[in-house]
């Protein structure tokens, strides 16, 4: 995911101050991008744990500093929360803005969108291909490719290499119509990124359409919406209610500002606590309702109305420029780890997955340091092209409706 232009833009008499949303300052964006860096790097630092280390129920020994290496690797499934949050403000905001401003287009919409999502989802389809074939060949006697992968269900990785999945990967059908592609199980998420995008503005203009009283544009919106939903099903609409807390983020940050210490720094104490309190649950599982997806995605949103208020840190100019690159390569990461985490169990520890004292933890920084990199340096050509990629694609738009 990548952080929209947030440029001040001067209001038009036709824009109500009241709806338009507020234009992110230098620091929350630097905040948003240190939050979705951390966010990818603990899904790949949490599968490379159960990916090479056993599991804790089976340790030799049980130390307090394993505790808490094991808690602090298991918040995976929670970041990626974190990214539908983030998403949902993200995203609401620039259709609300296109809207206000007159400059809505569905074909610039989904220019905007499918770049995004293709100049990293093709690439990560293409590398997981080569290295769930290679480790299959090359390493056939680990089992890993043959077998269910410990911790990661009774998907068998072999059995989920086809051409139908992977054509149903590129247009976001996984886990709706067909499996995630190979061993690349992070996937999953795009698939609700995608429909998120789709559901997202039919939902906004099917609303604007009846409350204006266009019968002809709201009948024929509401029940695509309706069928869309019915496709995508429960689970995933309960993912699009966390999204969708993102967007009452954008309306709640540009009509509610807490800019006294006295109200931001309480607020901020208590909306960290409430969030500590249900990742802390989610891991847990004492309290199913506090720690569900649902309840951290909320308690997230809170605690992120009070991070986007904070100014503290920019005024160090090395702050946003890491921040950004940190999250410059986020999405390539996620999308890119798994099959590469796999294929080096398979090549550096196929027989068993490893105990985790002071020898292996030591590899694994280096296995993570090494699949960091992987990222980093493809995310150069691909997400760190995305502007150029999109515009490129504007281009021969233009070109073909020129032609005609």
């Amino acid at each position: 995911m990548q952080l929209p232009d947030h440029a001040p833009i001067a209001t038009p008499p036709s824009v109500s101050s009241k709806f338009e949303p507020q234009t992110l300052s230098p620091g929350a964006s630097a905040h948003l991008d240190i939050i979705r860096a951390s966010a990818a790097w603990a899904v790949l630092w949490g599968h490379l744990r159960a990916i090479f280390f056993l599991e804790f129920q089976q340790l030799s020994r049980r130390s307090l500093f394993l505790k808490a290496f094991y808690f602090f690797t298991g918040f995976g499934h929670q970041a990626v929360m974190v990214f539908f949050v983030l998403s949902g403000f993200l995203i609401s905001s620039t259709v609300i803005r296109r809207y206000l401003y007159g400059n809505w287009s569905w074909l610039d919409y989904a220019v905007d969108r499918s770049s995004r999502l293709y100049v990293v989802l093709i690439p990560g389809l293409l590398f997981g291909l080569l290295w769930d074939k290679a480790g299959s060949s090359l390493f056939a006697s680990s089992g890993l490719y043959s077998h269910p992968l410990n911790g990661f269900g009774a998907a068998v990785v072999e059995n989920q290499i086809t051409f139908g999945n992977f054509v149903g990967n590129l247009f976001f059908l996984q886990t709706i119509v067909c499996p995630t592609f190979g061993s690349n199980g992070p996937l999953w998420s795009l698939a609700n990124e995608f429909w998120y995008y789709v559901l997202f503005p039919v939902l906004m203009f099917a609303g604007l359409a009846w409350t204006k009283h266009l019968l002809r544009r709201a009948i024929p919106l509401t029940i695509f919406a309706c069928c869309l939903a019915v496709f995508l099903g429960w689970e995933k609409l309960i993912g699009f209610l966390i999204w969708l807390a993102g967007c009452v983020l954008v309306i709640a940050y540009s009509r509610l500002r807490l800019r006294a210490k006295r109200w931001l720094i309480p607020y901020a104490l208590i909306s960290s606590l409430a969030l500590a309190v249900c990742l802390v649950t989610a891991r847990t599982r004492e309290t199913a309702a506090i720690g569900s997806d649902l309840a951290v995605g909320i308690a997230f949103t809170l605690f992120l109305f009070a991070v986007l208020q904070i100014d503290s840190g920019v005024r160090h100019p090395s702050y946003p420029r890491i921040a950004h690159i940190l999250a410059g390569f986020s999405y390539s990461l996620y999308a890119l780890h798994f099959p590469l985490l796999l294929f080096l169990r398979a090549w550096i520890a196929p027989s068993q997955r490893w105990q985790p004292d002071t020898e292996h933890l030591l590899y694994g920084a280096i296995i993570g340091a090494a699949v960091l990199s992987f990222a980093w340096v493809i995310s150069i050509f691909t997400e760190n092209q995305t502007r150029a990629i999109r515009n490129l694609i504007r281009t021969m738009i233009l070109l073909c409706q020129g032609s005609r």
